[in-house]
């Protein structure tokens, strides 16, 4: 009898606390394109297994650029990876057209596997050239002899990933139906194509101002060796050259420097350059006090103002 009402008690317990509230805790909803692969054994469908193949390595490609393209931290990517994405577009491209091939009528969830395929190839070709941009960019500074095969590379390079960045708006605007497996939603089409548009115009202020700076820094030689020589009014109009060439590649950053605009790798380029664009300004004007100096017969302080205008265009480097 004891035994009988202990039972009783308990389920009685058991049935007070699901009258009072207890719910199931955890998400409801599973979030918008997970990015989890379905297993290859979920379903044995033929059509299914022949998509699947195809969605496989989009995928791969997502993982690979989604870190470096999002935050367009372009600077680190290594060969190896645009080497990985290049191989996993083309087992995509292999298996779409054994899907095609082999699936006369697919389903409506699988007809816009040509334009995924499309939109993570103009990825790819995002990636690529937003790195060899960078690269090149990267790579200009005063010890260069010849700049303007890097500049052409740089510009190049950045009419290519804007390119890519236009192309892929272009299918997001298509609205193709994502598969629930493919990680690269139409919003994230969108969000990736925004990017490189945007950066695009950063790297252009880029050219152009490296650009000028270099030539700055072609003319500053120039106007000192007009001063070695004690030819005062052609180094005055040489330093005059440099001053115009310097404030070019500080108005070419105005408006993208310290804004949100500017991403990733690119970064640390408008620094550097919008510095040694400032700094070259500064210095042409010491350099012009430097030939009033000279011409007046004041040697002496010529000499010290020409040190002080040396000293001011490479403040950056230290």
């Amino acid at each position: 009898m004891r035994r009988r009402r202990f039972l009783i008690a308990s389920f009685s317990a058991l049935a007070g606390c699901t009258a009072t509230g207890y719910r199931a805790t955890g998400p409801r909803t599973p979030p918008l394109a997970p990015e989890t692969e379905i297993s290859p054994s979920a379903s044995v469908d033929p059509v299914e297994a022949r998509a699947q193949a195809v969605i496989r390595p989009l995928n791969e490609v997502y993982r690979l650029v989604r870190g470096p393209l999002g935050g367009f931290d372009v600077g680190d990517v290594a060969p190896e990876t645009l080497d990985d994405t290049e191989e996993s577009l083309a087992r995509a491209r292999e298996a779409l057209g054994a899907f095609s091939g082999e699936v006369a009528n697919p389903p409506t969830r699988y007809q816009s596997l040509p334009a995924l395929v499309t939109a993570h190839e103009h990825l790819v070709e995002g990636l690529t050239g937003a790195v060899e941009c960078w690269s090149a960019l990267s790579r200009l500074d005063e010890s260069v002899d010849s700049p303007a095969a890097l500049l052409d590379t740089a510009r190049s390079a950045r009419e290519a990933f804007v390119a890519a960045g236009t192309a892929l708006r272009e299918v997001a605007d298509g609205n193709p139906t994502v598969p629930a497996a493919v990680f690269l939603t139409v919003e994230r089409m969108r969000a990736f194509a925004s990017t490189l548009e945007t950066q695009s115009t950063v790297a252009e202020r880029l050219v152009d101002a490296s650009g000028e700076a270099l030539e700055g820094w072609t003319d500053w030689r120039t106007a000192m060796d007009a001063f070695e020589r004690d030819a005062f009014e052609a180094a005055r109009t040489t330093f005059d050259d440099a001053r115009v060439h310097y404030r070019a590649g500080v108005d070419a950053l105005d408006g993208v420097e310290n804004t949100e605009n500017v991403d990733g790798s690119f970064v640390d380029l408008v620094e550097t350059w919008a510095c040694v664009a400032r700094a070259g300004v500064d210095a042409t004007a010491v350099g012009f006090d430097a030939v009033d100096a000279a011409t007046a017969g004041d040697v002496a302080r010529a000499e010290r103002l020409l040190e002080r205008a040396e000293t001011t265009r490479t403040r950056c480097e230290s």
